[in-house]
């Protein structure tokens, strides 16, 4: 039943925002979704342990919270094209697949999974991350809400996991509507598990969360 409900819920965002595009709509679910059960506890599993986004994505869609999301996450024709680069496609390939590629755009030389890291989506995927060997990711948001905002950046992340955000601070004006961050991930010890956590920018009234996953694989 997930799919009809979230396919309702998009088509009241839409239809309340009707100039926002797909990325924003599936940006305004994600980030208002709830990770909390009816009993105010976390959200379990059928054994009963802690679900984590391998098992809820970005957890429960909300009804009311994508209306008014805050923030939303762009994800544009470029960023899938690098995606696209990053699964080993080539350009020509890649022309049969889209219609929208750039006339000047090109595949790096040596595509990695970074290229899917920093897409501008709303959760953030890690890999090969190594001990003391940090990575960076950069996202832009762009407001939605009331112009003149401020949101500082929360940040839950286990242990073992060195997780900041720059800046910490996104100040948002009638001139600057789009904002961007960088997020750094380094292991301070070794893991063979996945690690998750979470960023949310929060101005008081709005709570835009990205859930992560860091593999050291």
């Amino acid at each position: 039943m997930s799919c009809p409900h979230v396919s309702g819920i998009a088509a009241t965002v839409k239809a309340v925002n009707p100039a926002w595009s797909p990325s924003a709509v599936k940006s305004a679910i994600m980030t208002t979704a709830i990770q909390i059960n009816n009993l105010k506890a976390p959200i379990t599993t059928v054994s009963g342990s802690k679900a984590t986004p391998y098992d809820i994505g970005a957890g429960e869609a909300s009804t009311s919270g994508p209306l008014k999301p805050g923030l939303v996450y762009e994800t544009d024709v470029a960023d899938y094209l690098q995606f696209l680069c990053s699964a080993g496609f080539n350009i020509s390939q890649i022309k049969l697949i889209s219609s929208t590629v750039p006339k000047d755009f090109s595949c790096p030389k040596n595509p990695t999974s970074e290229l899917v890291s920093n897409m501008n989506y709303p959760s953030i995927a890690i890999s090969s991350l190594k001990e003391n060997e940090p990575k960076k990711v950069t996202r832009t948001v762009t407001n939605t809400g009331e112009e003149a905002s401020v949101y500082t950046a929360i940040i839950e992340a286990p242990k073992g996991l060195e997780v900041q955000v720059i800046p910490s601070k996104l100040e948002f004006n009638y001139k600057s509507k789009k904002l961007s961050y960088e997020v750094s991930f380094k292991a301070s010890s070794p893991s063979k598990e996945d690690l998750f956590g979470s960023i949310t920018w929060t101005n008081g009234k709005y709570k835009v969360r990205s859930p992560f996953v860091v593999s050291s694989n």
